[in-house]
């Protein structure tokens, strides 16, 4: 039984391979357009396209930037353009987590959870308010103390590159000489602190930061310094406000921090 019958076994037509083979290629044929139709097609779709792209505004380079910058300081983690121009500003990369000798609560990051975060924040030469310089830490009795300014930050620490966030504001700084000669830069921060991650977390309050300076906030050492707060607890022999160590931390000038970081 080959395909070129009419009728086969059960009483059905089978078709002529020759015949739907002929019966494709007229409808091929109908359907193709002449070259000189494409070409007159095309013409018409770059005239549109040309159109379009006429009707398109032109938008200066300067204008683009002008934009790029007002995005980048809308940012949470940034501190605004009149700040940056003023202030001496830097970014701190900030290491929290157990550190040895903290009396913090034994179960707080006792699993070695860290939380890494950075700030941008920046010194001024405005003087704090009795508010303010109440809020600063008490230590160095023995040496001598500038004057509490005010010192600025960004309205949302950047907490796990970016995933997390906290928010924060600013507070004041003071610069302690010791009787060695050696200078301290002691400031404090606003922060709302966070949940749980796992068995570690930011409190909330006044985060307290001390690093090593020449001279004021223009030059600050590329060392780690010291991240603590301050909880009521026995562990000085009586019942009081404590520093407890909450982690590490470095500064970086924030025009370093942005050629390195890209943001």
């Amino acid at each position: 039984f080959t395909m070129m019958q009419t009728r086969n076994l059960f009483g059905y037509h089978v078709h002529s391979n020759r015949k739907v083979n002929r019966n494709f290629s007229t409808f091929i044929q109908a359907t193709a357009k002449s070259p000189e139709e494409l070409r007159r097609e095309a013409e018409e779709l770059r005239s549109a396209a040309r159109t379009l792209r006429e009707s398109i505004p032109e938008v200066k380079d300067s204008n683009i930037l002008e934009q790029n910058d007002t995005s980048r300081t809308q940012l949470r983690w940034n501190l605004n353009m009149e700040q940056e121009r003023t202030l001496n500003c830097y970014r701190l990369y900030l290491d929290i987590g157990r550190e040895p000798g903290t009396w913090m609560d034994p179960r707080w990051g006792a699993s070695g959870r860290r939380i890494e975060g950075t700030i941008d924040v920046g010194f001024s030469s405005e003087l704090a308010s009795k508010e303010v310089v109440e809020s600063m830490v008490t230590d160095n009795l023995g040496g001598k103390r500038s004057q509490v300014k005010l010192v600025a930050s960004a309205s949302d620490m950047r907490l796990r590159g970016g995933f997390d966030s906290m928010k924060c504001s600013g507070g004041g700084f003071r610069v302690d000489v010791r009787k060695n000669g050696g200078m301290t830069l002691r400031f404090y921060l606003n922060a709302d602190g966070t949940t749980d991650f796992g068995d570690i977390s930011v409190p909330k309050g006044c985060l307290y930061f001390s690093l090593p300076c020449f001279g004021g906030p223009e030059r600050l050492s590329t060392r780690e310094g010291i991240i603590s707060v301050r909880q009521i607890g026995w562990n000085t022999g009586w019942r009081r406000q404590e520093s407890r160590i909450v982690g590490v931390f470095r500064a970086l000038t924030l025009d370093e921090a942005r050629r390195r970081d890209r943001f």
